[in-house]
């Protein structure tokens, strides 16, 4: 929606449709697309003065470089992704780096690019532009090559890579790779960005002791701050006390009701169906008699169920014709919190109540059942 700034709402689920990175320590959140981590350091040896190439025949991914002999281990290696960006309208081939074991998150590129559209590259796009197949790329001379076959290339390099040297990547030649790379010497990138996603163990970017946890989750809300982005494009203004004329600052704040009541049957249920919590939950009880065509069975249910109402309670009466198990089945299913049934103990003054988020139920007098669940209703329990 744009501005500068947004805070997401969301609520763990595996059912939702974003990942999570989360900090028990600090509280540290956010959504894979903005999470950062903190990496161990890696200590790399000085290495040669320039990039020495050697043949990787049959070599076409991070896994065979580090199993193959005089290759090196995926956190030494440089990993090379062609990419066509639109950027002010205009296609922009762009060379994506990242330390071999890590995996590039597509949005964090094209934020950082500030693209409009974002798609990898062909086959043969890769081929004209640095003269080799995927598996045998890099950045050492990618500009150089790129610009003989009339393009203009950019290189964007993962923040995991500032510093590394003695790297091993493609040499831009097929079935060819290149050791002793050093990142700022023998590549110069155009651009450092935070690219790659997070995994859960890695550290928490804002304390030193923290781990990052990643799991998915819903969003339910959304606040965007929109600051006069848009009041001054439509000529919004209101005046200040000085009656001087300043543009509206505006914000978004965005509720997803049927979202919440979605995660919240996601994160409260079981085989039987739904557990609503109470603060959400469409009833208090309901009260189920278990055979209408018995007349006290009946009477009773139907002042226990207006008396429950007269005490402020949202309460459903369950008068159908059908048998006590499928009522039974039909309450556990649409998950109201109590359900007090009017069973064959009606003619000894007592009624069943049932909690249905610990499936437990007892007997109670039928002049103090309204009192209870008022009780545990106003309590939350």
């Amino acid at each position: 929606m744009g501005g500068s700034e947004s805070n997401e709402f969301v609520a763990k689920t595996d059912a939702g449709e974003d990942l999570i990175a989360h900090c028990d320590i600090c509280g540290y959140a956010a959504n894979l697309e903005k999470a950062t981590s903190r990496l161990a350091r890696i200590k790399d040896l000085v290495g040669p003065n320039a990039p020495e190439e050697f043949p990787t025949p049959g070599v076409r991914t991070i896994e065979d470089l580090a199993t193959f002999p005089g290759g090196a281990r995926s956190d030494r290696q440089i990993k090379s992704l062609v990419y066509v960006a639109m950027i002010n309208n205009e296609p922009q081939p762009v060379l994506a780096l990242l330390r071999g074991d890590h995996q590039l998150h597509e949005t964090k590129l094209a934020d950082s690019l500030a693209a409009t559209n974002l798609r990898t590259a062909q086959a043969e796009e890769i081929r004209e532009l640095l003269g080799a197949g995927a598996g045998s790329l890099g950045g050492v001379g990618a500009k150089a090559r790129a610009k003989e076959a009339n393009f203009e290339l950019l290189i964007i390099a993962d923040l995991a890579l500032k510093g590394r040297q003695d790297m091993t990547t493609g040499a831009n030649k097929d079935d060819h790779h290149l050791r002793g790379v050093d990142i700022q010497r023998d590549i110069k990138p155009d651009r450092w960005a935070d690219l790659r996603s997070v995994i859960s163990g890695e550290g928490c970017p804002n304390c030193e002791q923290g781990t990052l946890e990643l799991y998915k989750a819903m969003e339910i809300g959304h606040i965007f701050k929109l600051g006069t982005k848009y009041s001054e494009t439509m000529g919004a203004t209101v005046l200040t006390q000085d009656g001087k004329e300043v543009p509206i600052v505006m914000g978004s704040y965005g509720i997803g009701v049927e979202r919440i009541i979605t995660a919240a049957i996601e994160q409260n249920h079981d085989a039987d169906g739904i557990i609503w919590p109470k603060s959400i939950a469409p009833f208090d009880v309901i009260v189920t008699v278990t055979n209408m065509k018995d007349d006290l069975l009946r009477e009773t249910g139907e002042h226990v169920y207006t008396d429950l109402q007269r005490a402020g309670l949202d309460a459903l009466l369950d008068d159908r014709d059908e048998r006590a198990g499928v009522k039974f089945k039909d309450a556990d299913l649409i998950g109201i919190p109590y359900r007090v049934t009017i069973g064959k103990k009606a003619s000894e003054g007592l009624v069943e109540l049932f909690a249905r988020a610990t499936k437990t139920s007892e007997d109670v007098k039928l002049g103090e059942i309204v009192t209870l669940v008022q009780k545990l209703a106003l309590a939350g329990l």
